[in-house]
């Protein structure tokens, strides 16, 4: 897969009010940083599968998706602000 972002390229944060929010276990701030970054997290989670007659098939793994969701989650509960 070919890489998004480019060397030099501001990368869009959330705001610092959502972020210190979040790290303060507000659960809506933390839903909304999930919300943020869930097309990067989807990103990331996708496989290459074969299917019965061996042609190649995308999707995201639920799995490895959740993962990266709590690992993010975990994150900002550790995050001092």
């Amino acid at each position: 897969m070919e890489q998004d972002f480019k060397k030099n390229e501001r990368i869009d944060l959330p705001p610092f009010d959502t972020i210190k929010s979040a790290a303060g276990e507000d659960v809506l701030a933390i839903m909304d940083i999930l919300e943020h970054y869930e097309h990067y997290i989807n990103r990331l989670s996708i496989r290459k599968l074969y299917d019965e007659d061996g042609r190649e098939q995308y999707c995201v793994d639920e799995t490895l998706r959740r993962m990266l969701e709590i690992k993010l989650i975990t994150v900002i509960l550790n995050f001092e602000v």
